[in-house]
């Protein structure tokens, strides 16, 4: 088996492409249009992916890596995101992916990449850990019910729908606005922000928050924003998807302007969103976030709690890595605590 780096050839892409096609058939991921737009069109330029060949120079293994920038402190530094590990199915079990990930650490140095983290299955998860991966821990799962008889089969359907009138959200009549245009400095000025009061995130600025939710090739997010005496105080970006067949509402990102004057303008947002859910017959909606943040706080308020073990399809866990640990960078980054982290911030929503 040969370890080596993507060198961006068409032959390569259709091999990726192929053994995508084999773990996820019929889905966005094997297309040519999300390669692209995911490996090729990032706002930080190309991803970096190492590939495992077999001995007639097949790719049967990759591990993407997506160049990111974080906010530290309000520095900026070059990280890395891994996602999208693919394992062609007749060559699993072999230990083709730990070899592949016992490589990714001085893949990073030799590529001058500072750090990189993930949030593994927990198949992924063991692996990394067994090759140098620290455990930051496990992101949050936030739900907030909504029309719940829906996530349900019958009896339980039926005992969840006289009830589930508790969740719906009254009317919210604000100054709200569905945002269609182009994204902004203003946004990325809320981003900045944002890095006064957490230790690190990744950064917002507008190329990539453009490329990420206007972009994105297949998928339609909605951009929902807040604004003060004609300023950007605030924005949620969300979308429906499917989990397990079952209507979710997922927030990917909001961030808010801890200065606003109004101080139920945040939760009229949130209130907005979890409205049009509702009308649109969501069973429950989803996020993530730091416990120790304004956003937060503000989902609580509108009845966000930790998810119950039987909503969970599985742990969501967060890995980090580098070649030197002892940096006051790495410390903070490899653990969870320390992020402002949604679910806009990796690939799978």
């Amino acid at each position: 088996m040969i370890i080596e780096e993507w060198s961006n050839t068409e032959l390569e892409k259709k091999q990726i492409l192929k053994i995508t096609e084999k773990v996820y058939p019929n889905s966005e991921f094997s297309t040519s249009e999300y390669f692209n737009w995911q490996y090729i069109d990032g706002p930080y330029g190309p991803a970096k992916i190492l590939l495992a060949k077999n001995d007639n120079g097949d790719i049967i293994a990759i591990e993407p890596i997506m160049p990111r920038k974080l906010l530290i402190d309000s520095s900026v530094i070059m990280s890395s995101l891994s996602c999208n590990s693919i394992t062609d199915p007749n060559f699993r079990n072999q230990g083709i992916f730990s070899k592949l990930v016992s490589n990714i650490l001085e893949f990073t140095k030799t590529n001058e990449i500072s750090s990189i983290y993930g949030i593994p299955n927990k198949k992924s998860y063991s692996i990394f850990i067994k090759n140098g991966f620290n455990d930051g821990g496990k992101l949050p799962l936030l739900v907030r019910p909504l029309k719940l008889s829906n996530y349900f089969s019958s009896p339980i359907k039926e005992i969840i729908k006289p009830i589930e009138a508790v969740w719906k959200i009254k009317k919210v009549e604000t100054n709200i606005e569905l945002f269609n245009g182009e994204i902004n400095s203003e946004f990325e000025k809320l981003s900045k922000n944002l890095s006064q009061r957490v230790s690190i995130l990744q950064q917002r600025d507008k190329e990539f928050l453009e490329w990420r939710y206007n972009k994105h090739p297949s998928r339609k997010y909605d951009i929902h924003i807040l604004k003060e005496d004609n300023e950007l105080r605030g924005y949620i970006i969300t979308r429906i998807g499917k989990i397990n067949g079952k209507k979710i509402g997922i927030v990917l990102d909001f961030v808010f302007d801890s200065k606003i004057k109004n101080k139920n303008g945040p939760k009229d947002l949130v209130k907005k969103v979890l409205e049009r859910f509702w009308d649109k017959d969501v069973s429950l909606s989803i996020a993530t976030c730091a416990s120790n943040s304004l956003e937060n706080k503000v989902l609580h308020e509108v009845g966000f709690k930790i998810s119950p073990q039987f909503l969970k399809p599985e742990p969501l866990y967060f890995i980090a890595g580098t070649i030197n640990t002892n940096s006051e960078n790495f410390k903070k980054i490899k653990n969870f605590k320390n992020w402002f982290f949604t679910l806009g911030d990796y690939d799978v929503f």
